[in-house]
């Protein structure tokens, strides 16, 4: 091609940005101030509820604790057919359990109580068993010494995406509480449980209702959801890796901006996380608060709990070194790089939705910390993993004939997920990008890396719609044009143009997509049409059925992202 042509279309591009794009930042910053609009930091009293199906049988909080006692816990199973099912159980002390009268576990010795949410909806007990329920209402009751603290975790094993059967309710009406379990001293009985009349005696009144007992509701302490908030689902304040992902963006627009605003924003939120954990900790671990406010930090399962969340954290390290969050940057790093169950090669994965999954969202979760780390721990091998991590997922879910990520790859069947999902090509775009701005340039993965980024454009680039947006389903016109994507798509182009490994001709692309955006964005920074959390699907109507939500934190990081690349494209475009 002929320089002067060259020169032409490097003209016309810088033209177009100052006729088109005006000051991206400003847009973005809009979007940043309405995020700490819409930020609460304030805690208030809520009364805990049961949460994900875990039965919580707490036999001290109901009836204190009586070293030389017992007591028993009783409820009901109701169940629309007969069947049989398998339930989970952890222990903090011995116990007996029986369902219609027929003892089914149980266990003489004291254990070290153990469990564990390896994934959304799996768990991992101490013990299980199964049992044949009919249909209709089924007695269930356990026996627990009242030693120690005495308490017993129960729950219907499931499939990760599978609701449970087993309902669980009082079984005596008139004793109404948050909790369906009414708690008895064993001293208080007649007969033991082995007769089979014990629970016909309670039902007929043998028992008066001051020596029964069910368990006081806790109140306990949760994040206010700000009533400016246009995303109702979580607090901004919370810990998930979607805010953690926005926060650590806000840090890089105060240092494009120059507006220290943002900055203080962020630390006010890390110190805010930071000073807290202990309250939640408390409530998570001893008063069995299982989806409560900062879950995340102590389920620690998944990379969704501890890569992308700790984001700002491990960003202000590397900005000031400063150690005031060091505990807490510590636990998550040594989290990701050797306790995140990983494939024989050392891939990430996940156990959902079935064991050992590869989830093409899981190299954003984990590669910006692991290319952070390097720097703050003075540690190549975090660089090693980083760029394993890239070349690893390339070899599990790209598809060569399409130049496009699956969203999955199953390690029991060998195969990939059916559908090239927008975002998911995204995550692994932007965490690419990434690795090209902080891997050393020297090291030995970095020319491999760079050649995965750029056929991996050329696929993305081959689906950008006429519109200037990408599609949720990449190759398929007829999906829905997602925000969050094309934000993601826009700043890996943009990288890869700055970088020297794309051509600045496709600044054309780049530019119709960012003012495609732009009337996705209000004036007040309410931005539009970003898919909700999405698994993995299979088949194409799963993901065209997924909702949009206005300022759905899982796009608003790549949204900003975007509006300071191409501010940065302008620059770079106007130099040379």
């Amino acid at each position: 091609m002929c320089w002067k042509y060259l020169f032409v279309i490097w003209l016309s591009t810088v033209a177009f940005i100052s006729a088109q794009v005006k000051e991206p930042l400003d847009v973005v910053k809009k979007i940043g101030d309405r995020i700490i609009y819409e930020t609460s930091f304030e805690l208030a009293d809520a009364k805990q509820k049961s949460a994900i199906d875990v039965q919580v049988v707490e036999f001290e909080n109901a009836i204190g604790n009586k070293v030389n006692n017992s007591a028993f816990a009783f409820s009901k199973i109701n169940i629309n057919e007969d069947t049989k099912l398998n339930f989970g159980i952890s222990y903090s002390g011995p116990f007996k359990l029986w369902v219609n009268n027929k003892l089914l576990i149980q266990k003489a010795k004291p254990a070290k109580f153990f469990f564990k949410e390896i994934a959304y909806g799996l768990f991992t007990f101490m013990d299980s068993f199964s049992v044949d329920l009919k249909k209709g209402e089924n007695r269930i009751v356990i026996e627990s010494s009242l030693k120690g603290k005495p308490y017993i975790y129960l729950r219907e094993i499931t499939q990760s995406d599978e609701s449970v059967k087993a309902k669980f309710s009082s079984l005596i009406s008139n004793l109404t509480s948050t909790w369906p379990w009414i708690f008895i001293h064993s001293n208080k009985l007649s007969a033991t449980y082995s007769q089979a009349n014990f629970l016909d005696s309670l039902y007929s009144g043998k028992f008066k209702e001051n020596e029964l007992f069910v368990s006081p509701v806790r109140d306990l302490k949760k994040l206010v959801i700000s009533t400016n908030s246009t995303f109702k689902k979580d607090s901004f304040a919370d810990w998930n890796y979607p805010n953690g992902i926005m926060m650590m963006t806000l840090l890089n627009l105060a240092e494009a901006s120059g507006d220290s605003r943002y900055a203080e924003f962020v630390n006010k939120y890390c110190d805010f996380v930071y000073d807290n954990i202990p309250l939640f900790k408390k409530q998570y671990f001893e008063d069995h608060d299982l989806r409560g406010s900062f879950h995340r930090i102590f389920r620690k399962s998944m990379l969704d709990d501890a890569g992308s969340p700790s984001f700002p954290f491990i960003q202000i390290a590397v900005n000031d070194n400063t150690k005031r969050h060091h505990s807490l940057v510590n636990e998550m790093t040594e989290y990701v790089a050797k306790r995140q169950i990983r494939l024989s090669d050392g891939t990430l994965c996940r156990p959902e939705p079935e064991e050992f999954t590869v989830w093409a969202d899981d190299l954003f979760m984990s590669v910006p910390l692991l290319l952070r780390a390097a720097k703050i721990f003075n540690d190549k091998t975090y660089y090693d993993d980083a760029a394993k991590q890239i070349i690893n997922f390339n070899k599990y879910l790209f598809d060569e004939s399409k130049k496009l990520y699956k969203h999955g790859w199953f390690s029991k069947t060998k195969e990939k997920s059916k559908i090239f999902w927008g975002r998911a090509n995204g995550w692994i775009i932007w965490a690419e990008s990434e690795a090209l701005i902080h891997l050393p340039k020297s090291h030995p993965a970095y020319k491999q890396i760079e050649k995965i980024f750029s056929e991996h454009l050329i696929g993305v680039l081959s689906y950008q719609d006429q519109s200037g947006m990408w599609h949720q389903i990449l190759d398929d016109s007829t999906s829905f044009e997602e925000t969050s994507c094309t934000a993601m798509f826009i700043t890996g182009i943009v990288r890869g143009i700055i970088n020297g490994t794309l051509d600045a001709s496709l600044s054309d692309s780049v530019l119709k997509a960012w003012q495609s955006l732009l009337p996705k964005i209000s004036s007040e920074g309410i931005v539009k049409d970003i898919c909700c959390g999405t698994g993995i699907g299979y088949d194409d109507n799963f993901y065209k059925s997924r909702v949009r939500l206005d300022n759905d934190p899982r796009g608003l990081g790549a949204i900003i992202t975007a509006g300071i690349e191409v501010n940065g494209l302008k620059k770079y475009l106007t130099k040379k």
